[in-house]
C-alpha cells in the first residue's frame, strides 16, 4: 500500500461522507491531510487521532482508513472527531521509518533543553498547533507500532496522579488480540539520547520525552495514548487491533 493508494481511499471518503479535508503541509511534494467530521458544536468532545508517525509502522493508517470506510456520520453527530491519517507520507511510500533526511519524527515538540528539534513532519504540526490543540482538547490518540516485538504496551498521560480505567482498557483492548504485555523490559523512544524507559504491565505513564503527545498534553489535552502492537503478529491482526482502539478511545472519552 502506497501513500497515494491511501489518499485516494482517503478522497472518496470524504466526498461520500461529507467530511472536511484541509492539507496541513507538504513533505517531498506529499500533503499531510488533516479530515474531521462537520460537527461545530463546540461543547462537544474534541478528539484527534493520527497515525503513520514512523513509515514501517504499517497498521496504523491503513486501520484508520478502514475505520473511515466504515464510519457513519450520523452515529458521531455529538463529538468532533478529527484524523491525520499518515504524519509522515514520505517515509509511509517507502515503508521506511523517517524521512529521505532521516530526521526523528516524534521529538523536538517540547523540552528544547534535550537538544531535538522538530522533523520537517514535526514543523507542519507546529505550524498548525492551535488547530490540532483544539481537535485535541478532550482527548488525542497515536496508533504506532513496535516492529521487532512479541508484545504489546502503551503510553498514556492523565491528569490523575496515579492512571485511571482510561489507561487500563486501552490495554485490555490490545490484550483481546495479542497474547502478552510488556514488562519488566526497557523500551526506547525517538529522543535524543534517551536509555530507555521501564514497561511495566504494558503501560509507560506520563512519560515527558518532547514526542508529540507529551508537547499536547503541556498544551492542554486532558488525555492522551500512543499505543504499540507488536510488529512480529499478521498484519491483518494487528490492522483489526488498531481499528478496536479507535472505536475504544472515542467510546471512552466521546460518550459514545
Amino acid at each position: 500500500m502506497t501513500t497515494i493508494g491511501l489518499y485516494k481511499r482517503l478522497y472518496r471518503i470524504a466526498a461520500e461522507k461529507k467530511l472536511w479535508l484541509r492539507v496541513l503541509g507538504e513533505v517531498g511534494c506529499y500533503p499531510i491531510w488533516y479530515i474531521r467530521n462537520q460537527d461545530g458544536n463546540t461543547n462537544h468532545p474534541r478528539l484527534l487521532i493520527v497515525s503513520g508517525f514512523h513509515g514501517e509502522e504499517r497498521a496504523g493508517p491503513i486501520a484508520l482508513i478502514q475505520w473511515l470506510e466504515a464510519f457513519d456520520p450520523n452515529l458521531y453527530k455529538k463529538v468532533h472527531l478529527s484524523f491525520i491519517p499518515i504524519i509522515n507520507p514520505v517515509g509511509f511510500n517507502k515503508n521506511q521509518r523517517y524521512n529521505d533526511e532521516k530526521e526523528r519524527t516524534n521529538c523536538g515538540f517540547c523540552h528544547p533543553e534535550s537538544g531535538d528539534r522538530p522533523s520537517q513532519e514535526g514543523l507542519i504540526l507546529l505550524k498548525n498547533s492551535q488547530l490540532l490543540k483544539n481537535s485535541s482538547k478532550h482527548g488525542f490518540l497515536s496508533l504506532h507500532e513496535d516492529i521487532s516485538s512479541e508484545k504489546f504496551y502503551l503510553y498514556t498521560f492523565e491528569r490523575e496522579t496515579e492512571y485511571t480505567a482510561f489507561t487500563r482498557e486501552l490495554r485490555d483492548t490490545l490484550g483481546s488480540f495479542f497474547k502478552d504485555p510488556l514488562h519488566g523490559e526497557m523500551v526506547t523512544t525517538d529522543a535524543h539520547g534517551g536509555d530507555g524507559v521501564l514497561v511495566e504491565n504494558g503501560i509507560v505513564y506520563k512519560l515527558c520525552d518532547g514526542s508529540f503527545e507529551d508537547w499536547l498534553f503541556h498544551e492542554g489535552t486532558i488525555k492522551a495514548a500512543t499505543t504499540e502492537t507488536p510488529g512480529t503478529y499478521p498484519l491483518k491482526i494487528r490492522v483489526n487491533a488498531n481499528v478496536a482502539l479507535i472505536t475504544k478511545f472515542i467510546e471512552l472519552l466521546g460518550g459514545i
